[in-house]
Formats: C-alpha cells, sequence, structure tokens
C-alpha cells in the first residue's frame, strides 16, 4: 500500500445559484479588479489515503465522499484529484 494525497473539490453546480461566489466577485470589481467576470466558491479537502493506486485512491475519497453527504449532489459538484 502506498499513501495519496487526494484532492476533493466540492463547488456549486452551474446552474445553481452562488451568493458567495456573486459577493466576491461583486467585491473584487469594486476594488478595481474589473477583469474579473465571476467567481464560484467551494470548499477543498486534502484526504491522505492508504491505496494500491491513485485510481483506487481517488475512488475510496469518492465513496467516502458520498456516502458521508460530504456534498449535496443535487447542488454540489465533486471534482477528485490525487496530488502525489
Amino acid at each position: 500500500m502506498t499513501r495519496h494525497r487526494v484532492l476533493a473539490i466540492v463547488a456549486y453546480k452551474p446552474s445553481a445559484r452562488d451568493p458567495e461566489g456573486e459577493t466576491l466577485a461583486d467585491e473584487l470589481r469594486r476594488l478595481g479588479y474589473t477583469w474579473v467576470q465571476g467567481i464560484r466558491a467551494g470548499k477543498a479537502f486534502i484526504v491522505e489515503v492508504e491505496a494500491e493506486s491513485r485510481e483506487e485512491a481517488e475512488r475510496l475519497v469518492e465513496e467516502m465522499a458520498r456516502e458521508t453527504r460530504l456534498f449535496n449532489p443535487a447542488v454540489h459538484t465533486l471534482l477528485v484529484i490525487t496530488l502525489a
């Protein structure tokens, strides 16, 4: 078994309203960052996993996220990436 660091990113689906991202984008434009067209807010988790492969580590984290309701699949997306 090898230790893997897996990044899980939870964000609102493109079709879902994102008040935090909208507020951040508005404030940044007010501060002069006029090139900011939009921001989608979310959460990131780095999970250390013992697994045989990167693919297995990602599968384990995705399974854990779904079983523990780490995100709401009705309004969120989940992106899982092995870091190292």
